[in-house]
Parts: C-alpha cells; sequence; structure tokens
C-alpha cells in the first residue's frame, strides 16, 4: 500500500476529513506572501519602536528640567556649572547637584566597579538615552564613564580663560555659576542637549544625529536619526535636526547656526 492511500484509510478510519498535503508551488506562495506581509508591518513596526524611545528621550529630559528648576530655586536663580572629566567630584556640576533633586545619586556617588569606573546605568534611566547603543562612542575612551546627556557649554563662554575657541571670537570661558537672569530675554535659551562622544557637556557641534562621525569618519553610535531633543532653559523639551546646527550637516568643518531662531547658545556672534 502506498503513502497515499494509507493515509486516507488512516483519515476514514479516524473520522477525520483528508486535507491534501501542500505542493511545492503552494509552498512558495505561502512563503514570499508572508515574506511581503513581514516586510510592510516591520518599517511600521520599527518607526513605532523609534517614536516610542524619542518621547522616553524627551521624558529624561523634561526630568533634568525639573531639577534644574527647584536647583535654581535653591540657589537663587543661578545655574549649575558644566564640569568635566578633571572636575568630576566637583559637587557644583550639573551631573553632581541636579540628580538629588530627582532622587538619584549625584554621579559622583554612583556605584562604581573601581575607584574610577562607574556601573553601566540600566537601559531605563534617567541618565539614557534608549535610542544609542551602548558602543564605546558613548563611554569615555577610558571606558570610566557614561554621558548620553550634556549641558550647554557655551553659556558661559567657550575655550579657555585665555584663549576663546574659534567659534566664539571674543567670547572667553570663565567657568562659572551664571545667574539664569542673564538668559531672561532669550526663552530659547539651551540647557541641555543629546549628546555625542560621551561629554558632560558640549556646543551645537556636539548634538547627538545620525550626522555624527567620529575622527576616522565612522558614525558614532546609534541615535534617533537625524533628530535630536533638547531642553530649555524654562524647562519645556524641543527637538533639533542637523540643518538647525551646522552648515552642510558637516559637525566637524560646517559653521555653527549662532542665529537660528529657536535655539539661543549664549552667544550672538558680532555682525
Amino acid at each position: 500500500m502506498d503513502t497515499q492511500v494509507l493515509s486516507r484509510t488512516c483519515c476514514r478510519n479516524l473520522n477525520h476529513t483528508c486535507h491534501g498535503a501542500f505542493t511545492m508551488p503552494e509552498l512558495v506562495i505561502v512563503i514570499g506572501l508572508t515574506a511581503i506581509t513581514a516586510s510592510m508591518l516591520f518599517p511600521g513596526l520599527n518607526a513605532a519602536r523609534e517614536r516610542v524611545r524619542r518621547v522616553v528621550c524627551a521624558n529624561n529630559l523634561k526630568q533634568w528640567g525639573v531639577a534644574l528648576a527647584a536647583y535654581r530655586q535653591d540657589t537663587f536663580d543661578y545655574l549649575p556649572t558644566e564640569g568635566s572629566y578633571w572636575d568630576l567630584h566637583d559637587r557644583g556640576t550639573w551631573f553632581n547637584a541636579l540628580p538629588p533633586y530627582l532622587d538619584i545619586p549625584a554621579y559622583i556617588d554612583i556605584e562604581r566597579l573601581d575607584d574610577e569606573t562607574i556601573k553601566e546605568f540600566p537601559a531605563l534611566s534617567t541618565w539614557i538615552c534608549p535610542a544609542k547603543d551602548r558602543t564605546n562612542s558613548y563611554k569615555s575612551y577610558s571606558g570610566k564613564n557614561q554621558f548620553h546627556y550634556g549641558m550647554n557649554q557655551v553659556l558661559d563662554g567657550l575655550g579657555s580663560e585665555s584663549r576663546p575657541s574659534a567659534d566664539t571670537p571674543g567670547f572667553l570661558d570663565i567657568k562659572k555659576h551664571l545667574g539664569a537672569h542673564l538668559f531672561r530675554n532669550h526663552v530659547n535659551t539651551v540647557f541641555m542637549i543629546e549628546i555625542a562622544g560621551n561629554s558632560m557637556a558640549g556646543t551645537p557641534r556636539n548634538v547627538a544625529t545620525e550626522y555624527q562621525r567620529n575622527f576616522r569618519g565612522a558614525s558614532m553610535g546609534k541615535f534617533h536619526g537625524d533628530y535630536a531633543n533638547i531642553l530649555y532653559l524654562n524647562g519645556t523639551v524641543g527637538n533639533v535636526t542637523t540643518d538647525d546646527l551646522v552648515t552642510n550637516r558637516d559637525f566637524k568643518n560646517g559653521s555653527v547656526l549662532w542665529n537660528h531662531p529657536r535655539l539661543y547658545w549664549g552667544y550672538t556672534p558680532s555682525r
């Protein structure tokens, strides 16, 4: 008895309705339709996931804005400082001064693997943008720190106390606490950005979009595409694209767009 006859006999004996097996052409058609359906659904799912990541990231910045408002109330409207890797212990820097207002440890008090290396933050953390991957680009070169958000470094000047940055001629870095009243006439003053390069402070050249490249020209990590969230000094959150920041979408060689109508960084170029 051949297999087909045996199959039909078994079906009759079990009172089952027999159906023929898929033929190879039918199977190919089913697989093709499944692939087409998946290709239509997956981009939509990925886009939905990215929208959620952008919302979570914006909420993180809103939380930092809440902390900043509380800090300003306690300091007669002065701002924290930007800080650097050389003054991680300075309690006046934003990354040490603001976290306690959110009931989280100051950066210097975060659990560490040794005297210098922090324990990696969980994915859902006020410190972490969920769209960014955990590549070395988002740790310091030593692998000991992790910053996905950074303070606007331009507010108190750029460069050094003796030599300004080429981006801000005549605007020396004074490295001190500034009063928020200095920016009262600029409701669009930027306080914090999604930052590339794992730094605690940066300029328009450091905002994290897909056009960020390292010194070898490779991508610096996974971002929101050509989109980044920013926190204004008044506590509201906005977003920018690369075209809002630099010319030619070139963070390294393009010119900074200091006069953007929605973004005041603390510096106005002389005419």
